[in-house]
């Protein structure tokens, strides 16, 4: 996630690359199934018992991990029968996280994604909870406004590889005559290395108790201690299919160089099928997991802090509204779904989990009736193509962390829009997104469609700075989940894969396992209470 992205992709970046099998993800997504803890009763009756009282749950953060354990929660807690009263708090005043929309020309009826902007289907949970929610499908063309080409990978310099995206016999040979093997090898590294980890979904991995021994189980290790580039010349993938459509990739879904990215991520980079959205924005899907949960939602509303009180052994929350008003109330269970480093949270009581080191992405979005310039990418065709990835010219240092000489990791078309003047004439205006490293000025905007800066060819803009993609650097172990008796933590998965799909994986792990210890300590009760029969 995308990041994804990785979080954010684009209409042309979704088809782009089926001239390459489809491998080339440009959004903050990820992947498949599940195997609940339920076994394959799956939506058997349940009778609640009404001599037990209420668990009571608090989860910190309504982003893809808190609202999923929530939806989880609730769901397991009544198929093993338990009553459960879910308290969510959130600082911000909407829910989603990083799955966030603004109106362009501030029109709600031109919602833009500024965050997770598309999933595939074989994003189970999102995929399988946006069916059950009758959920709308946004509706994308395939193909560009102007018949411009749909992809392009810029090196700061050149367009090293363009597709126009219709996917004909002849791009498909042209592909294949430039990149040869090195294709069809990273398709099966794909399949392999990503279908290892698809068995996180299901029995008997999931739920997992240990992300550490969960990754050395299925043999994913090699590729998570491992950087990117190295992973791929280990099996004999290299330039210039690595540099121009892999390094593409991993820089538009983490701001990563191949060299700054374990390999199991990269994997992940280039795993697409299916891209959808939903209308109005990905966010809908965690507001209506948040609503089905019935949890009592507190937006705009901090945590402060969290102690553990050791004779009942249940947390105390402290919480701060954004009028000032103090909140505090008692739990059986804290599950924080945010990074705790973000989260201002006090505790003599928590060993703070590991800090998860994040790149910053500025996200640039703005309006315009004009193109992007071909002069400011030294391209010798009429229009640039829709979607521009970039990567590093061959003469330049390979194992950098820096963005090189194209100063941005992509941008593209998200779409056109039907702008009316206040003359009441309808014009067709291009919406952009652009990402960077840096804040992108509108002098730059300006630059790229080789305008003078007073000549009101920007009509709306937006910007947006995120700490969104984790920094992958090759590691072989991982933040657990449990950091404590009933206290839990989703965001160390972010290490491991980072997307809207797996964030939610992480909140509906948690929720099994928490369920889990539940009906295991119900199981013990009974038997120590037969023995005193």
């Amino acid at each position: 996630m995308a990041i994804v992205p990785s979080i954010m992709a684009s209409r042309s970046s979704r088809v782009a690359f089926l001239s390459l099998g489809a491998l080339l993800s440009t959004t903050y997504i990820l992947l498949p199934g599940h195997a609940s803890i339920l076994g394959s009763g799956g939506q058997q009756q349940f009778v609640l018992s009404d001599h037990a009282p209420a668990k009571r749950v608090a989860v910190i953060g309504a982003g893809a991990a808190g609202s999923s354990a929530a939806y989880y929660l609730k769901d397991y807690a009544q198929k093993h029968d338990f009553h459960v009263n879910l308290t969510i708090y959130e600082r911000n005043a909407y829910v989603g996280g990083r799955t966030t929309t603004v109106n362009a020309y501030d029109d709600p009826e031109e919602p833009v994604e500024l965050g997770g902007s598309i999933f595939v289907q074989v994003n189970k949970n999102m995929y399988e909870a946006a069916k059950l929610f009758n959920l709308p499908i946004a509706n994308y063309d395939t193909g560009s406004p102007d018949g411009a080409d749909q992809l392009g990978v810029w090196d700061g310099r050149q367009f090293v590889v363009t597709i126009h995206g219709d996917g004909g016999w002849w791009e498909n040979v042209k592909l294949l005559w430039r990149y040869g093997l090195s294709y069809t090898r990273t398709n099966s590294l794909v399949k392999e290395t990503v279908g290892n980890f698809l068995k996180m979904y299901e029995e008997p991995v999931f739920p997992w108790k240990s992300l550490t021994q969960t990754a050395m189980d299925l043999d994913l290790i090699p590729a998570t201690s491992t950087p990117g580039s190295q992973f791929l010349t280990t099996h004999k993938i290299g330039a210039p299919f690595s540099s121009e459509v892999i390094q593409a990739s991993t820089r538009v879904n983490y701001a990563s160089n191949l060299g700054h990215i374990h390999g199991l991520e990269t994997m992940v980079a280039m795993s697409t099928d299916g891209a959808m959205a939903i209308t109005g924005g990905n966010w809908r899907i965690f507001h209506t997991m948040i609503e089905k949960s019935g949890s009592n939602i507190l937006t705009e509303t901090a945590v402060t802090n969290i102690e553990k009180i050791p004779e009942t052994r249940t947390w105390l929350v402290k919480a701060k509204k954004s009028n000032g008003e103090i909140l505090e109330d008692e739990y059986d269970d804290v599950i924080i779904a945010t990074p705790y480093q973000f989260s201002n949270i006090t505790s003599q009581s928590i060993k703070a989990p590991e800090k998860i080191k994040y790149n910053d992405l500025h996200v640039t979005l703005f309006a315009s009736p004009y193109r992007l310039s071909p002069k400011y990418f030294n391209f010798d065709k009429d229009l640039v193509p829709d979607m521009i990835l970039t990567t590093l010219p061959t003469d330049y240092d390979q194992e950098s962390r820096k963005v090189g000489p194209a100063r941005f990791w992509s941008v593209n078309i998200l779409r056109t829009l039907d702008r009316k003047l206040e003359n009441g004439v309808m014009r067709r205006e291009y919406l952009y997104k652009v990402f960077s490293p840096t804040y992108w000025t509108d002098e730059e905007i300006y630059e790229m469609m080789d305008l003078p800066k007073d000549s009101n060819a920007l009509t709306w803009s937006y910007r947006k700075l995120w700490q969104a993609y984790p920094i992958e650097e090759p590691r072989s172990t991982f933040q657990e989940a449990q950091l404590d008796f009933g206290l839990w933590y989703t965001a160390g998965m972010e290490a491991f894969i980072s997307c809207m799909e797996t964030m939610s994986l992480s909140g509906k792990n948690v929720a099994a396992n928490v369920v889990e210890g539940w009906t295991t300590a119900r199981r013990n009760a009974e038997i120590q209470s037969s023995k005193l029969l």
